[in-house]
């Protein structure tokens, strides 16, 4: 693997956020969700309004650059109260899958939780997208529960929300 760096997006970078999304979400999950549904959750969760509002709020986006290529991206909010980072999104172009990325960016998001003074990190997956779960699982997290809720248009989200303990370094 190469130098990978994490680079906090600002609202200049929705664009290239938008555009890695699409690329990734096209290429990744036909077989998981419908055509249709990856397009209505393009349109819902990555409308410029949706990420500005969210970085308004303290959500935390971060372009993943491999060698000054921008090749993913995540997103992340600390739950002071609840002593837990919410990892929302995590994103890798699909050509560059098992070089490692993956690894260094749950890598990341468990030292930021770390240094927040978080108990654990949680996520949501679907539950048909196994190679996420088996990464995650690597990275030690482990099935809490499984939910589906409706979003709309007649589609659900069909997940497991995933944890794992944060360590003190």
């Amino acid at each position: 693997m190469s130098n990978v760096t994490f680079i906090r997006a600002a609202p200049n970078d929705i664009p290239l956020l938008q555009e890695l999304a699409r690329a990734i979400w096209r290429a990744h999950f036909p077989g998981i969700i419908s055509v249709e549904q990856i397009d209505y959750m393009l349109d819902r969760m990555y409308a410029t309004e949706v990420i500005e509002k969210e970085m308004r709020a303290g959500t935390c986006w971060e372009l993943i650059h491999d060698d000054a290529e921008p090749v993913g991206f995540l997103s992340y909010s600390h739950d002071l109260a609840a002593a837990q980072l919410k990892l929302h999104k995590l994103y890798v172009q699909v050509k560059r899958h098992g070089q490692g990325l993956g690894r260094a960016s749950l890598g990341h998001v468990m030292e930021v939780a770390s240094a927040l003074g978080a108990r654990e990190v949680s996520l949501y997956v679907n539950k048909k997208n196994q190679k996420a779960i088996r990464a995650y699982e690597r990275a030690g997290f482990v099935v809490a529960e499984s939910v589906t809720n409706e979003i709309g248009a007649g589609f659900v989200m069909d997940d497991h929300r995933m944890v794992a303990p944060c360590t003190r370094r």
